[in-house]
């Protein structure tokens, strides 16, 4: 199936519109992924078979994202699965994404200037760096990561940046996405753990941090 009619065919069962924003923005999304592909390696394969788990992933969160103006922080964003799409359904989100490898980055780039994204950032270096980097102190409403392991000492950088509504949204498998798993019970404390539906072993766990929990 080809992507176009297979994302189609997805939405419809989202019972999202066709001709909305959302899906149009979605498929504009797709077509820079595939272009992109081609020259470098943002995804194993460009099939719908093999995108369709990533793009089902991040609409069905889509819609468990909370409503109105929001700062999400997404760590490890390699081709933006899931933040474009979380920014895509959630108009108000205040975007940033952290990416070190450059190439990855200049498309997370390309993809938010073409979707019309004016107030997404896009940091192209490791997440200690960027942590450390600037004056002030950084804050988000929502920070999450998928496909990567953040370990016990990134974490507690991040729960330094979180108040005590800042949601952790972790995509994961049968296991946690974390280097000590005991690290999640430091400052954090489970909301809810879903898997992701259609599939046996992904997870999407939201915790939510607080720098006075103990």
């Amino acid at each position: 199936m080809k992507v176009a009619a297979g994302l189609a065919r997805m939405l419809a069962g989202f019972g999202i519109p066709a001709d909305g924003d959302a899906a149009r923005l979605l498929g504009r999304y797709l077509e820079l992924l595939l272009k992109w592909n081609a020259r470098i390696n943002l995804t194993a394969r460009g099939e719908w078979d093999a995108l369709e788990p990533l793009v089902r992933e991040g609409v069905w969160s889509a819609q468990l994202y909370p409503p109105g103006e929001r700062s999400h922080l997404d760590i490890g964003s390699g081709a933006g699965f899931p933040a474009i799409i979380l920014r895509i359904f959630n108009p108000g989100m205040k975007l940033e994404m952290v990416e070190s490898r450059g190439k990855k980055a200049a498309f997370l780039e390309t993809a938010a200037w073409e979707l019309g994204f004016g107030e997404v950032r896009v940091h192209a270096e490791r997440l200690d760096a960027f942590l450390r980097r600037g004056p002030g102190e950084k804050r988000w409403d929502s920070i999450s990561w998928k496909a990567i392991r953040l370990s016990g000492a990134e974490l507690a950088s991040l729960r330094l940046h979180a108040g005590e509504d800042t949601r952790f949204w972790m995509y994961h498998g049968a296991n946690a996405a974390v280097g000590e798993p005991a690290a999640l019970s430091e400052g954090l404390r489970l909301e809810k753990s879903l898997r992701v539906p259609g599939t046996n072993d992904s997870w999407l766990s939201i915790y939510r941090g607080s720098r006075h929990c103990s």
